[in-house]
This record gives C-alpha cells, sequence and structure tokens, in this order.
C-alpha cells in the first residue's frame, strides 16, 4: 500500500473520488434497474439503517484519524526530541578540549544531514528496515564511537561525560522509535471495515434516494462525497514518512545547519558563524577548491626540513601528522579522514631563507589542487611566502613563526595565521631573566641576519634597557661566517652575558666557540626557541647555556596534552620531541581542519567545495579555541596566540630530546600580547 500512500494529496483525492464515485454510480444504476416497485419497501427498510451505519463508519474513521494523527503527532515530536538531544550534546562538548569539541560536533553535523537525507528516505520506503543500512545509520555509529570513546578518558569530567553519554542514549533512543513507527503499519482489518462500511452508508442513501426521489439525491451524493474524504484522509495520514501528511525534517535540518557552521562551537558561536552555500563557489568559481569523490584533501607543509634543518621544521611536521592522526578521535598511528576523504600531505623545504619561502610558496601554487598550507618555520621564509599565499587567497597558518613584523599591522587581504606567540612576548620576559634574575649589566647581543633573530634581538634590546643594564652592543654571525672571530671581538668587549637569538646551525657553531675560548666559555649564554633543539643540546652542554622559549612543561596541567599526547608523540615517532613547537603546529593543523568543517559544502554530484575566502573568514572568526599550546583568538594581524608563558631552561635539562622527561624552567612568565605592547 506503500504505492497509494505515497502519492500527493490532490492524487489520494482524485482516486478516492473516483473511485467511491465510480462504485456509487455503478451502484445506483444497477439497484434503480434492479428495485422496480419495491423502492418504497427497500427505500423505508434503507432508510431504518441509516443511522447505524453513518455511526459505524464515523467511530470506524474516526478511530483511524484520530490513531494515525496520534502517530503523526508522536513522529513529529520525535524530531523535535532528536534536535533537543543533538542540542544538548554540542552544547555538552563545549567543556572538552576543543580539537575534541570540534571532532564530536563534526561527527553530530554528520549524522543530523545524513539523518535528514538518509533516514527519513528510508523511513519512508516500503521496508523501513531500509533505514539500519542508511548513511545515516553509519554515522551515528562512527558519532557514538567517538563520543563514547572521548567521554570515557579520565582527562573528561563526570558530569560532562556523563552529559555526553546521556545525549547519546537520547538520540539513540529517538532513532529507534523513529524506526519503530516508520515500520508499523495501519491496522488493514479497520481499513477494510471502514471501506465496507462506508460503501454500506452508501447504498442504503441511494435506496433511501430512488425511493423518495427529487433534492434527497444530492443527500446521497453528499454522503458519497463525505465517505470519499474521509477514506482519502486516513489513507493520507496514516504514513508519517511519505505522503501528504508527513513529519517535517526541518528540526534536524536546523540543527544540522547550525553544528556544521559551528554555531555550537565555544570559540565561534551564532554571531561569527560563516554563511556557505554551493552558490558561493558558483558565483566564484576560481576561489573554491572542488575535491571529487574519493579523492584526498590536498594540503600542504612549506617547513625546514631539508637535510641541514637541525630538526627545526621536523618537529612541526610531526605536530601535523599527529593532527592528522587524530582526526578519527585517538591516535592509534591511523591516519584519519576530513569530511570522508583522506589527508594528501605535500611537503617542501621552505630552508629558513626568503628565498625558500619564495621558491616553496610558488612550487605550492603551481598545485591549484592544495587548500592550506601549514608553514613556514623561520619568520625570513614567511616573510616573503605571505605575499604570494595571500595574493592567491591561500590560508597559511604557521604553528613556529614568531618575529613580531610578520603581525605588525593587519593586511585587509593577508591569508597568514600563526598559533605560536609572538615575540614581543619572549624579548620581554626574556629581558626580566636577563635583567632581573642573572643581573647581567653588559651584554652582548648576537643576530644571524635573519629576520627572526634580528627582530628578537631589537625587542631584548629594547626591553633590556629598563632593568639598569648599562651596556648592549649587536654583533653579526651569519652561517657561515667566522665564528671564532665573532666570540673573539666579544671576548675582547668585556661583557659579563651573551644573548644570541639565532637560528641553527649557527647556534652550535656559536656555542663550540665560546667553549674554545677561555675569555668567554664561563659566560651566561642566552638563546632562544630557534636553538632549543635536540641537535643543539651537545654543544649546548660545553658552555653555560640557557635557552628561551614556550614553557613546555606548562602543559602537563593540561589533561589532553599529559594523558594522551605525550605519549602519542612517543609512541609515533619512538623519541622525545626534538623542539617546543610540535604542540603549536598540531593546533595550527586543527583550526584548519576546523576552518575546513565549518565553510566546505557538498555539491550535488558528491564533490567538496572548499571556498578559499571564507576559509579565511573562519580562521578570522576563532575566538577561544583551546589549543594543546595555548589558548586561540585570532586577531586581524594574524595573531592567535594573545598569550605566551614563556620559560627559561638551563642546559643540559632543556625540553627536548632525552632529558625533555625531567627539565624544568629556572624561570618562567606568562605574560599577555596586549600588555607587551602596552610597555613599548
Amino acid at each position: 500500500m506503500s504505492w497509494l500512500t505515497s502519492l500527493p494529496v490532490w492524487a489520494i483525492l482524485f482516486l478516492s473520488l473516483a473511485i467511491v464515485g465510480s462504485v456509487s454510480a455503478s451502484s445506483y444504476l444497477f439497484l434503480h434497474s434492479r428495485t422496480g416497485e419495491h423502492r418504497e419497501r427497500t427505500g423505508l427498510a434503507a432508510a431504518a439503517y441509516m443511522t447505524a451505519l453513518g455511526s459505524l463508519f464515523a467511530i470506524l474513521t474516526g478511530f483511524l484519524i484520530n490513531s494515525e494523527y496520534a502517530t503523526l503527532r508522536q513522529a513529529q515530536s520525535l524530531v523535535g526530541k532528536e534536535a533537543a538531544a543533538a542540542s544538548r550534546l554540542a552544547w555538552a562538548t563545549e567543556a572538552l578540549p576543543s580539537v575534541d569539541t570540534a571532532l564530536v560536533q563534526h561527527r553530530l553535523g554528520v549524522y543530523l544531514t545524513d539523518s535528514e537525507n538518509s533516514d527519513f528516505k528510508a523511513f519512508g520506503t516500503e521496508n523501513a528496515e531500509n533505514a539500519q543500512t542508511s548513511p545515516g545509520f553509519e554515522s551515528l555509529r562512527e558519532l557514538q564511537s567517538t563520543a563514547f570513546t572521548i567521554a570515557s578518558r579520565p582527562y573528561v569530567a563526570s558530569a560532562t561525560a556523563n552529559a555526553i553519554e546521556q545525549s547519546m542514549a537520547d538520540l539513540t533512543d529517538v532513532r529507534s522509535e523513529l524506526l519503530s513507527i516508520a515500520d508499523s503499519e495501519m491496522p488493514i482489518e479497520l481499513l477494510l471495515l471502514s471501506v465496507i462500511a462506508g460503501f454500506a452508508l452508501i447504498i442504503n442513501a441511494l435506496f433511501v434516494a430512488l425511493r423518495s426521489g427529487g433534492n434527497t439525491v444530492y443527500v446521497a451524493v453528499g454522503i458519497i462525497v463525505i465517505v470519499a474524504l474521509d477514506l482519502a484522509l486516513v489513507v493520507g495520514i496514516s504514513a508519517p514518512f511519505r505522503g501528504p501528511f508527513k513529519v517535517d525534517a526541518g528540526p534536524v535540518r536546523t540543527m544540522a545547519t547550525e553544528v556544521q557552521a559551528g554555531v555550537y562551537l565555544p570559540w565561534v558561536g551564532p554571531g561569527q558563524a560563516i554563511k556557505v552555500s554551493s552558490k558561493t563557489c558558483v558565483d566564484d568559481p576560481a576561489s573554491c577548491v572542488r575535491v571529487n569523490p574519493g579523492d584526498p584533501i590536498q594540503l600542504a607543509a612549506l617547513l625546514r626540513i631539508g637535510k641541514d634543518a637541525g630538526a627545526a621544521g621536523l618537529d612541526d611536521l610531526r605536530g601535523f601528522q599527529l593532527a592528522i592522526d587524530y582526526l578519527d578521535g585517538k591516535f592509534d598511528g591511523e591516519d584519519g579522514q576530513l569530511l570522508g576523504h583522506e589527508i594528501a600531505l605535500y611537503e617542501v623545504d621552505d630552508k629558513c631563507s626568503p628565498d625558500g619561502g619564495q621558491s616553496g610558496a610558488g612550487q605550492l601554487l603551481n598545485d591549484k589542487s592544495v587548500v592550506a598550507v601549514v608553514g613556514t618555520t623561520c619568520s625570513g621564509a614567511a616573510k616573503a611566502a605571505i605575499p604570494l599565499f595571500s595574493e592567491a587567497g591561500v590560508l597559511m597558518v604557521s604553528g613556529q613563526n614568531t618575529a613580531p613584523v610578520l603581525t605588525a599591522d593587519p593586511e585587509p587581504d593577508s591569508t597568514y595565521f600563526r598559533t605560536a606567540p609572538n615575540d614581543l612576548i619572549q624579548g620581554s620576559v626574556v629581558a626580566g631573566f636577563v635583567g632581573g634574575q642573572l643581573g647581567l649589566n653588559n651584554i652582548a647581543i648576537v643576530s644571524d641576519g635573519s629576520v627572526y633573530s634580528d627582530e628578537l634581538s631589537n625587542v631584548f634590546e629594547t626591553k633590556i634597557g629598563s632593568y639598569g643594564v648599562s651596556r648592549t652592543q649587536t654583533f653579526e654571525s651569519k652561517e657561515g661566517s667566522d665564528y671564532a672571530a665573532t666570540v673573539a671581538a666579544i671576548s675582547a668587549g668585556g661583557f659579563d652575558g651573551i644573548y644570541m637569538p639565532v637560528n641553527s646551525p649557527v647556534c652550535e657553531n656559536l656555542m663550540n666557540a665560546i667553549a674554545a675560548n677561555p675569555g668567554v666559555k664561563d659566560l651566561p649564554v642566552i638563546t632562544s626557541d630557534g636553538c632549543v633543539l635536540a641537535a643543539v643540546l651537545p654543544a649546548a652542554t660545553k658552555v653555560n647555556a640557557y635557552g628561551s622559549g614556550p614553557d613546555v612543561t606548562a602543559l602537563e596541567k593540561q589533561p589532553f596534552y599529559r594523558d594522551e599526547y605525550k605519549s602519542a608523540y612517543r609512541s609515533k615517532f619512538g623519541q622525545a620531541p626534538l623542539s617546543v613547537w610540535n604542540t603549536s603546529a598540531f593546533d595550527a593543523a586543527n583550526l584548519i581542519f576546523d576552518a575546513i568543517q565549518r565553510t566546505a559544502v557538498t555539491a550535488d554530484d558528491g564533490s567538496l567545495l572548499i571556498p578559499r575566502r571564507s576559509l579565511v573568514e573562519a580562521m578570522q572568526s576563532v575566538d577561544g579555541y583551546s589549543g594543546v599550546s595555548n589558548k586561540m583568538v585570532c586577531m586581524p594581524t594574524g595573531d592567535c596566540a594573545q598569550a605566551g608563558t614563556i620559560g627559561v631552561f638551563r642546559a643540559p635539562a632543556w625540553p627536548v630530546g632525552s632529558g625533555s622527561q625531567t627539565a624544568q624552567p629556572v624561570f618562567s612568565k606568562t605574560e599577555t600580547l596586549a600588555s607587551v605592547v602596552r610597555k613599548k
């Protein structure tokens, strides 16, 4: 009977009126030819049964209409309950680490979309059990797996875990009830009795009309119409997932749209949700990346990963790889998927130089399928690459760039962001340590001529003056220069400390030269995050070396890092972190994933459309993303880390390599970017 209940209103009405009318007309002609002189007697007899038959028909159809309407209302109520349960689940995830919040809410959005698009269609088929193999069923299983796995972890508060589990139970129960309703059928026996009672009523009305003639024919016609309409209503209302009176999936559709737009994400919210549709790419197809069904989403890493990199960019790459691993909600060594697509990672060396940044950007931009870039490692490479990526509209997020010049002024067309804290913070904190804690008065500052080194040197020199330092002098020692000559000049200057915010390999070469010079080998040597690498540590132990950078020991207070991330790094790569930047790169990658999930739309042919401009807008809307490395609020300048906890570690107890498990800072301070800017 599903074909009948699936018809539109006009078709059901037409069929009902046509069938009841034609049967009634045929019956009238037959009775007219057969009753003859018995019309009076049969008419009187029929009139006696009119009330009883009318009451019987009214009772039967009334019961059916009431029953089926109640079922329709129950189904509609369940749809509302499903949307409410989804809303409770979304709100419950707010207390999770942001990477987990995004995972659960993304899977929730997929389930709600699949539920509307596939489940409701499956419910409307003749065999509602088809819903057990629909995309909605599969996406519910994925949602359950992710939600329950995360809720069971020790870092999730019991109240949050209970709220997630209860919301999931409510979603599952609602789906089961909807399936039960869809699988139920209207009592066919009652329908047949109603049809029989209706035709009996019509036959009696025809007998009365034949007896009385005149206007009583109109009464019979009215009864015929009423019977036809009642039966049409019974049929039309009996299928809540198909036909004219079906359940409105609007609440689920609205909830799906809101979840996918990020309305329930704590770092987005209703006011910052990006409105995107397939029309966005129709209007400007050149600015959209199309990912065909079965093809991977192409992302890129522009990092210092060449043979002479000294692991500076390799740790960034590892953070990126861990983010891809965690796309399925667990660190299991297997890459997860993003929006049902694999991630293809295009790796290019930034060579820690402007030339490397420029050539690397050009190489990546030749591939129009690249959606976004994590990088660069070095600020000098970034300064050269940013204009190229921005002109092409390609999103670029760095987990290690720190030079203030990169985000000094907001650029309206910039596509650049960074999760690493601005060196205005590091320079200020280290100045406090050198001038306040070590009490140095005459400081030699060494720059390697890179953007990073020059910028951090300038910040330090500006800030150190407030601590009563009597003299500073800057020396330049580029890669490949005469390091011994630089150290000799410092030795001749009578300094009581050396500050050298340089990159590897300048860092270890200078340290080796310092160790070989009796005049300076015992001086405090303060270096920065560009040198806090496992590869530099052997040279650092030869001198009285301190290294500054993000205080990764502070991350131990963060349950996700302590219980999941740290062990996952060691398990995947077989060693301790090589630098202090892998968590920032992990956050950079996850912010890109979040932006893609909030802006990508599925085309009619199943391909994925990713609007580049919307992707950048999604990054600009980030306000309060709780990353592993920091809390992110992305400003128009591109700075997302609005504060930084900078630690100073004394070699060999640096937070990298084999000693990282026990390393503790000798000095640590948290500063906000706003506060150090005000102190200028």
